[in-house]
């Protein structure tokens, strides 16, 4: 895409080189020829009158002649009015009945292309008597009249357009620089940076519209950032306060007799409670991850254990205790990284895959150019390419998710666990990308990629 200064710039340097061409073919065809004629027109006429005072006397009139032939550099020619030769100095001009000669040149018409003529007077009545007829000058002899040259005007016109285009370059940044810091400004503030504001133009000249449009997206940007921000400080102050009436709710459930059909009841009211108790936690972990964008506790993180205390941790939880979790083999990484916040991340992924995939599920970590990639991956039926953005949205929650079964219980969710895994993976300069798993036949499984910076290395297995 052009840069807009550019465009600017160069639309310029088109008009001005347009004008400019316009302008001097009128001056080269039209004015200066037009100024040319009138001059050669009124020498003439001043020749003819000194050649009137040298009429009684040829030699007079030659010696005249060829002073201002050698001073002037025009072939001049003087005829009777029957058009017969008086006298002449120079190259010979063409033969021209001075009758017709006049008649022409009173009209506004040369008598001949390249050729001047007027009256010849007699000095004591001022009759006419015969006709002086001149040539152009020496550096124009030989040019018709009406094809004047044009390389004069096109330097002239090539050294004004290099002049404006280093004037108009400065303009043209200046125009354009304002529009693309708004751009800028858009897309980081589209991109989820809601700090970015604009700087405003310089107003010394008076605010103008574009000064006006950088006013108005910095308030707009402002409520949207306080907006965000109110949003996420009452939802944290909420999740917070529900900690308490959560606490005592358990309290009265363990008071409670357990009987046949209580107990099944209350189990249920218990596993509600759990993933209240897990929303509530994860929306606090969000939120201070939002607050502070830094995790707490960094630190090195052994990669191969990681992923072995999580496929532990899977064959005794509920929810995957009757899933296959399984880890790929491979050679021993370190990470610098929040260890807490990183075994959350993954067991969300990993909950999610024994949710809604198919096991095996298995976890692995290899290394990724300077970074480490954590996968988690199943061989179910995947997710569509066009929702792979949108599952990562808090509280968004898939057809699977939505659609009630016969395990409904086991499905349950409350749509922020791959949200939560994404923003872990921002706060330690990773991304969090979801892929079709290979090697379960075309477009089936999937494979949730964290993708780390490695801040140590891999180290030597022992």
């Amino acid at each position: 895409m052009a840069r807009l200064h550019s465009r600017i710039y160069i639309h310029v340097l088109c008009v001005l080189l347009v004008v400019g061409v316009v302008a001097a073919t009128i001056f080269a065809v039209g004015a200066r020829d037009a100024f040319r004629r009138l001059m050669a027109e009124r020498m003439t006429r001043h020749i003819a009158a000194l050649a009137a005072e040298r009429l009684d006397d040829p030699a007079a009139l030659a010696a005249r002649l060829d002073e201002i032939h050698e001073q002037l550099g025009i072939d001049v020619t003087v005829r009777d009015g029957k058009g017969r030769l008086v006298a002449s100095a120079g190259a010979p001009l063409p033969a021209v009945d001075a009758v017709e000669a006049l008649a022409r040149s009173a009209g506004g018409h040369p008598p001949h292309p390249g050729l001047t003529a007027a009256p010849l007077r007699a000095p004591s009545s001022g009759d006419v008597i015969g006709v002086v007829i001149t040539a152009a000058p020496h550096p124009m002899r030989g040019r018709p009249m009406g094809m004047p040259s044009l390389w004069r005007p096109a330097i002239v016109l090539v050294a004004v357009l290099l002049g404006v285009a280093l004037a108009t370059r400065p303009l043209a940044r200046r125009i354009s620089r304002p529009l693309e810091r708004l751009t800028e400004a858009a897309r980081r503030l589209g991109g989820g940076d809601l700090s970015a504001r604009v700087p405003e133009p310089d107003a010394r000249w008076g605010a103008d519209e574009i000064t006006e449009l950088t006013r108005v997206f910095n308030e707009m940007a402002g409520r949207v950032e306080r907006l965000v921000h109110n949003e996420k400080e009452l939802l944290a102050n909420v999740s917070h306060e529900l900690r308490s009436p959560l606490a005592r709710i358990r309290v009265a459930l363990e008071l409670l007799p357990r009987d046949g059909d209580s107990a099944r009841r209350l189990a249920e009211v218990e596993r509600d409670l759990a993933d209240l108790d897990r929303l509530i936690d994860d929306v606090l972990t969000t939120a201070r991850l939002d607050a502070t964008g830094l995790p707490t506790r960094l630190g090195a993180v052994d990669v191969r254990a990681l992923l072995a205390d999580l496929a532990e941790r899977a064959r005794h939880d509920p929810l995957t205790a009757s899933t296959t979790v399984l880890v790929d083999e491979g050679p021993a990484l370190d990470l610098t990284a929040d260890g807490a916040l990183l075994r959350r991340a993954l067991w969300n992924l990993v909950e999610n895959a024994a949710k809604y995939g198919v096991p095996p599920i298995t976890l692995g970590a290899q290394r990724a150019g300077a970074g480490v990639e954590l996968s988690v991956t199943d061989t179910g039926p995947g997710i569509a390419e066009a929702d792979r953005e949108r599952v990562f949205a808090p509280f968004y929650r898939g057809d699977a998710a939505r659609t009630p079964a016969a395990a409904a219980d086991e499905r349950r969710g409350v749509g922020l666990g791959l949200t939560l895994a994404r923003r872990i993976a921002e706060v330690h300069g990773g991304t969090i990308a979801i892929r079709t798993a290979g090697g379960y036949g075309q477009g089936r499984g999937c494979r949730v990629v964290i993708t780390l910076p490695d801040g140590s290395g891999s180290r030597t297995a022992a």
